[in-house]
């Protein structure tokens, strides 16, 4: 545990390849929606409602999954989590009716996510992390948006080539052959646990003060900057679950061939891999507050210019490599800002619950966008709410207040604040 790499490093390595994969077999929906449809006879305003109600559900189970891992711990969730998500991603590929896609992969598949994602994630890691926080955190985001940039692509072109069903098969797989040995050999619970400290070196404070590090989450929801946080991350969800789940259609509906859309996608997540670790090292030195008010801004203007711009094959790829500046960090600087308001001990359930609220912004982006193609015929109003959402995200992110707010609810300790 004591190598010349701080210990923390390699637990943030191994929740990349977990964030890696599940935020990219999340994104690879959009390649899916049009075969799935065809196969099963369905309309895309049904699909979208599987999809929905897997994101909303993977919203609802993390106030869960984040009490589970700060009260027992992140290994015995992320090994369930892990059998639970290969399992469902690999039944998918074998459904043949809408009610068994609804329980698959709209129930089955949100219960796996929720237990191998960003929150447990971000939980673990902010332990591990004080000073370096927003970059260990961003790392999560570059591994994110790496899952998006490398499996949307990678879907599009299996589907192509062996069937949509196949390609659900070998995700499955790839999930438990590369996660398991993971968490059961490299994952651990926080610096603590191990006799080191975060960042790798010791603290300032005395071992008691690790209780003034914690919120209840019945305290936080009373505070002004939870719902701040939390309304941003809304933002977020929507817009993200309306470009993985019509981005592709979207624009081949524009014109474009399905690879050329598959790339555009894979070029935003991309690019934003690495700006995440720019992103993260100047929260570090510049404040959390203004580089998250920067990204809902920057992405709002994205997602006009990618409705807007058609025809144009070239510009539509340099619209998506500079738009990866604004993907990657939302989720890194929210969580970040939770610990630093709220406590690091606090994250599991806080975020958790914060994060509960991006899904359902996910949620209804997704639906959203084909209850808008269906009664329009087209995304504009879908990408204008999206857009419009998005800067006023960006107004009230410079309004929070980033000041502590660490109340133990449980039991005082003698010196806590």
């Amino acid at each position: 545990m004591r190598g010349r790499v701080f210990y923390g490093w390699w637990v943030v390595l191994s929740f990349a390849v977990m964030v890696f994969l599940s935020t990219g077999i999340r994104f690879a929906v959009g390649p899916f929606l049009k075969p799935i449809v065809a196969d099963l006879g369905l309309d895309r305003a049904s699909f979208s409602l599987v999809i929905s109600l897997d994101l909303f559900l993977y919203g609802a189970f993390q106030p869960f999954v984040g009490r589970l891992v700060d009260r027992f711990g992140a290994r015995v969730v992320l090994t369930a989590g892990t059998l639970v998500l290969a399992s469902s991603i690999a039944a998918t590929g074998l459904v043949t009716s809408l009610w068994q896609l609804y329980l698959v992969y709209g129930v089955g598949a949100a219960a796996g996510l929720a237990a191998t994602g960003h929150v447990v994630g971000s939980a673990v890691i902010s332990r591990w992390f004080t000073r370096r926080r927003a970059t260990a955190l961003s790392a999560l985001g570059g591994a994110s948006m790496a899952g998006m940039s490398l499996l949307v692509p990678v879907a599009m072109w299996l589907i192509l080539t062996v069937g949509w069903r196949a390609t659900y098969g070998v995700f499955g797989l790839a999930v438990f052959v590369l996660v398991m040995p993971l968490v059961l050999w490299v994952v651990r619970e926080s610096p603590e646990a191990v006799g080191m400290h975060p960042d790798g070196k010791a603290p300032a404070v005395t071992v008691g003060d690790v209780a003034a590090e914690r919120t209840d989450v019945a305290v936080a929801v009373q505070t002004l900057p939870f719902w701040q946080l939390a309304g941003g991350l809304f933002t977020c969800g929507f817009s993200m679950s309306l470009i993985s789940a019509h981005g592709v259609p979207m624009l081949t509906d524009h014109g474009y061939p399905p690879m050329i859309a598959s790339w555009a996608l894979g070029l935003l997540g991309g690019s934003s891999v690495g700006f995440s670790i720019l992103v993260g090292l100047g929260a570090d030195r510049l404040g959390r507050r203004p580089i998250l008010a920067w990204l809902y801004g920057g992405r709002g203007l994205l997602f006009a210019a990618l409705f807007l711009v058609r025809d144009t094959p070239l510009a539509l790829l340099v619209i998506a490599v500079l738009g990866g500046a604004t993907m990657a960090g939302s989720l890194a600087m929210t969580s970040a800002l939770s610990a630093d308001i709220f406590g690091r001990f606090s994250v599991g359930s806080v975020f958790g619950t914060i994060f509960f609220v991006h899904q359902v912004g996910a949620a209804l982006g997704s639906w959203l966008g084909g209850f808008f193609f269906e009664a329009t015929g087209g995304y504009g109003a879908a990408f204008a709410t999206a857009s419009t959402i998005l800067l006023l995200a960006c107004i009230v992110s410079l309004t929070i207040d980033e000041r502590p707010r660490r109340v133990p609810a449980l039991a005082p300790v003698a010196g806590g604040r």
